[in-house]
Order: structure tokens, then C-alpha cells, then sequence
């Protein structure tokens, strides 16, 4: 390894976002893809026995990963602040479970802290073949003296540049600039909340385009995940989080679109929400897999040309 990619041993902190089963693939992708030495705490709160078992026994066989397991179910904040706990690396990621790393994902982001002076650069997030998140901004106006914000995702312009919040299905922390071990609250959107939080102390975000990772790369269901999955996307508990981000930052937020995904996450789960049996996790599989063709095969939008590429390595 070259000289200039010196970074010392990173932190590599995997939280779940709605399912414990896709655990598996995202670990299995950052041990193939990790070139550099690194060390993994996994955080989940609630977790299944199965999940337990294979957690536990990835630990046995891995000196550089760990596993702090909570009784209950953690919300975002909870479980990804707990993590921050048990690391001391000044760079950390923070991975969700279902978001798979690929190769050279790592020494790009880093190279772009180093360069930009960033606290946290985000890499280009790809779903399903397409363009996820190519960087995030912050929209803000003024109507009456009341600040009317929104936040919208990038899709195009794929380029280096700095950007007002990261998108943190993965995000690359430098703790010696954000030293926080609570810095993420349980506020919704939380992510958004991040950026608020880093424009205040005046410190940037980047993306790194040249690092790529694929968010949701769907397996089936597996009925263990009904649990953690109707916690995640609970649209009382939404509104509830939401209602203190706009008193935390004193700002008026539209929430309807985002409680309309909330609600669209549940319909995806199916039957499987209400009844989860064999049958009902049938089905809510057969309606994910033609989910998946449907958008690989008809989802306009532009399409990052490596991505085939980058997918088929991890096969």
C-alpha cells in the first residue's frame, strides 16, 4: 500500500437500519473490500437469535470486530451514539446493515477528508443500479418572518464537492473534529439534523464520488425482521421526532412526503406487517423481487456507468 494512504486503523461502526438478516452481506462485503487495516463494532438492539448466533460467532473467528447488543429495539440515534462509545480511531464510518461496500470504497473518502479539512464526506450511494444519492442541500426562504426549509438528495453532477448534510446510509466521521459521542440525536429527519448540527459548529461536509456503495440490496424477508422493520418505520413515532427537529432548529418542515414513504414502507411489507406466517412472507417477497425488477428495468434517472461493474464483484 502506498505511503500517502498512511490513515492508521479505522473504526467501522454497522448499525441496523430496518432488518437483521442483511447483517451477512454487509459485513461479508467489508471484510472483501476493506484495504486497509480497520476494526468493525456491530450495534443492534433487539436482535433475534439467529442474528446473535451468527454475530456472536463472527466475533470467535474476527480479532478486529466486535458486537454490543442491546435487549431492545434502538432507534437510529440510540444505536449508532452507542457505537460511538466504544470507538477511539479518529475516523470512524457509520454503516447501515443493508448498505454494501465496494472495492476501494474507503481510501477515496479519507483522501477527500484529508484534502478538504471535512468533518464527515459521504460517498456516491447507488440503488439498484442508479444514482441514490449524489450529495445533499439544504433550501431555505423566508416567508413572514417564519424560515421555510426543505432538503432535497442530488442525482446528477457527480463531482467532489462540499455539501450541506450526508446522506448516512454510510458516512466517514473525523472524531478529532467532531469528538461527540452523542452526536446524533433521535430527531427526524436525523440525518438532516447532522447537517444542521455541522453548519453550526461550522465544520464541512463532502461527498467523494469516486468511493461507491449500493444501499438495499434486497434479499428476501425473513420473519424475524417484521419486528425491527414496523419499529423503524412507525409513522407516529415519525411525526413525534419531527415535531421536536422543527422545535430544536425553530423551523417550519413539510413532513407529508416523508410520512408518505413511511406509510409506502409499510405497504411493502405486506401482509407480513399484520400477520407475519409463511404465507404472508411469501408474499411480501414476491411483491419485493418484482419491486426490484420493475425499478432496475424502468426507473428513469442517470446511471453511474461503473455500477454494473461495482455490483458483480460482490457475487
Amino acid at each position: 500500500m502506498d505511503g500517502s494512504h498512511n490513515f492508521g486503523s479505522i473504526a467501522i461502526a454497522v448499525v441496523p437500519r430496518d432488518r437483521f438478516s442483511v447483517f451477512p452481506r454487509c459485513l461479508e462485503a467489508l471484510f472483501a473490500n476493506t484495504d486497509i487495516p480497520f476494526r468493525i463494532v456491530v450495534v443492534s438492539g433487539g436482535t433475534d437469535k439467529e442474528t446473535k448466533d451468527y454475530l456472536y460467532g463472527l466475533q470467535a473467528e474476527h480479532t478486529n470486530l466486535s458486537v454490543v447488543l442491546s435487549d431492545r429495539l434502538l432507534l437510529q440515534g440510540e444505536a449508532r451514539n452507542l457505537a460511538m462509545k466504544q470507538i477511539q480511531e479518529r475516523f470512524c464510518v457509520v454503516l447501515e446493515n443493508d448498505t454494501i461496500v465496494h472495492r476501494n470504497w474507503i481510501i477515496p473518502m479519507l483522501q477527500c477528508m484529508r484534502e478538504e479539512g471535512a468533518a464527515a464526506v459521504m460517498p456516491l450511494i447507488l440503488w439498484y443500479g442508479h444514482i441514490h444519492a449524489a450529495g445533499c442541500l439544504f433550501e431555505e426562504t423566508e416567508n413572514s418572518g417564519q424560515l421555510l426549509f426543505k432538503h432535497k438528495i442530488l442525482y446528477t453532477g457527480i463531482k467532489r464537492r462540499r455539501v450541506d448534510y450526508p446522506e448516512c446510509h454510510c458516512v466517514l466521521i473525523d472524531r478529532q473534529r467532531l469528538p461527540d459521542t452523542e452526536i446524533f440525536e433521535d430527531v427526524e429527519p436525523f440525518d438532516v439534523d447532522l447537517g444542521l448540527t455541522l453548519r453550526k459548529r461550522r465544520l464541512s461536509v463532502f461527498i467523494e464520488p469516486t468511493s461507491v456503495v449500493t444501499y438495499s440490496a434486497l434479499p428476501g424477508w425473513k420473519r424475524h425482521d417484521v419486528q425491527l422493520f414496523k419499529f423503524r418505520w412507525d409513522p407516529v413515532s415519525w411525526e413525534a421526532r419531527n415535531r421536536m427537529f422543527m422545535n430544536k432548529w425553530a423551523i417550519s418542515y413539510d413532513p407529508s412526503r416523508k410520512l408518505a414513504s413511511y406509510r409506502r414502507q409499510q405497504l411493502r411489507l405486506g401482509l407480513a406487517h399484520w400477520y407475519p406466517n409463511k404465507f404472508a412472507l411469501a408474499l411480501s417477497n414476491a411483491f419485493v423481487s418484482m419491486e426490484k425488477y420493475l425499478l432496475s428495468t424502468f426507473l428513469p434517472g442517470d446511471l453511474y456507468a461503473p455500477s454494473k461493474q461495482t455490483n458483480s464483484s460482490l457475487r
